[in-house]
């Protein structure tokens, strides 16, 4: 009976079951240029050679960051005319009075808004773009004075102008900044291509003008170690309750021979 529960006890220490270790590595592969512009981009990341001879994969995790570059082209509409104002009659030199008109406009100008969508075989894994932001100046014409005539009330008679301006006020949209695409990819297809291949291609579409300042691809792999290198908890607990039979098969041997 003891040379039984010893040799059970053995067996349970002994082969416990496989653990495993999750491990992302980073893929290999980049863009031909960090500098993108209006265009669909393409790079071939690979990564297999790096994983051990017993392995799971459990997802890709992606991460691709851009900023604007600064080099924006503006399109500016047509003045729109917002209203206008006028102030009294002053006088202007000792024979001439003047009265002041204010014309208002609003002007736009517009940038681009700068993107880029991520996708894998025609799978689109996400995208991003700039934000926009707005900020207005302002800025008067020159006084153009135009003679209205002469007026006269009982003292005198004076010459009478206008003098008018334009006031312009121009709004500025822009999209400017940095974003990031990121996710987790976990779809089956995807990963028994790279296993199958070795090689993702991963497509960019670019609008506007962008720079690429960093690119990330981590291959998260399970490793599948030796079981006596890493025993599990139910392992571990198969072992304590076999040491605590052999025990108490010990202590009722003891009291039969007594």
């Amino acid at each position: 009976m003891k040379k039984l529960i010893t040799t059970a006890l053995l067996t349970a220490l002994c082969t416990i079951s496989a653990a495993a270790l999750a491990t992302p590595i980073a893929m290999t592969g980049a863009f031909a240029s960090s500098d993108m512009a209006n265009n669909n981009y393409s790079a071939v990341f690979s990564g297999k050679s790096f994983l051990p001879a017993d392995y799971t994969v459990n997802s890709l995790t992606y991460s691709f960051s851009f900023r604007d570059d600064g080099t924006d082209m503006f399109t500016t509409s047509a003045p729109v005319s917002t209203g206008s104002s006028m102030t009294g009659w002053l006088p202007h030199t000792s024979v001439s009075y003047a009265r002041y008109l204010t014309n208002y406009e609003t002007v736009l100008r517009t940038g681009q808004q700068e993107s880029a969508t991520l996708s894998i075989g025609g799978v689109a894994l996400g995208t991003g773009s700039t934000a926009w932001t707005e900020s207005s100046t302002k800025s008067a014409s020159p006084l153009l004075a135009t003679y209205e005539g002469i007026g006269c009330n009982t003292y005198a008679c004076y010459h009478l102008y206008t003098k008018s301006s334009t006031e312009t006020t121009t709004i500025t949209r822009d999209s400017t900044g940095a974003f990031t695409i990121s996710g987790i990819i976990s779809n089956r297809s995807i990963i028994d291509e790279l296993l199958r291949s070795d090689q993702l291609t991963l497509n960019l579409n670019v609008v506007g003008d962008l720079v690429l300042t960093n690119s990330q691809l981590l291959l998260d792999y399970t490793k599948v170690v030796a079981s006596a290198e890493v025993p599990e908890p139910s392992s571990i607990l198969l072992a304590l309750a076999g040491l605590a039979g052999l025990g108490a098969v010990r202590r009722r041997s003891k009291r039969a021979a007594t």
